[in-house]
């Protein structure tokens, strides 16, 4: 368990994503009802990134075709069964975010 400094809070707003390379890996990291989740970045369908999506909830929709992804679990929501992404453990320490790589 490695903790990694990824953003400071006021870099999210609420209901949106913000993308970041973590040692090479492209994470989606949101803010939703106050919460803040980390999920791969990259959609399995087309490789589009997920962190310009839509966000409601615990859902974010893919803004290339509209595939819709739970950005706590990592599971695809629709299309087909058995596809789940990686998601992150995300810490906050005073006003910074630190991410579980």
């Amino acid at each position: 368990m490695t903790w990694v400094k990824i953003a400071n809070k006021d870099e999210i707003r609420e209901g949106n994503g913000k993308e970041i390379n973590v040692n090479g890996q492209r994470i989606a990291l949101f803010l939703s009802n106050d919460k803040y989740y980390a999920i791969e970045a990259l959609c399995r369908h087309q490789d589009g990134s997920l962190a310009p999506g839509k966000v409601q909830g615990e859902v974010v929709e893919c803004p290339l075709h509209y595939w819709h992804y739970n950005i706590r679990t990592g599971e695809l929501l629709d299309y087909m069964e058995g596809v789940k992404m990686n998601t992150y453990n995300i810490e906050i320490r005073k006003n910074e975010i630190y991410l579980d790589i």
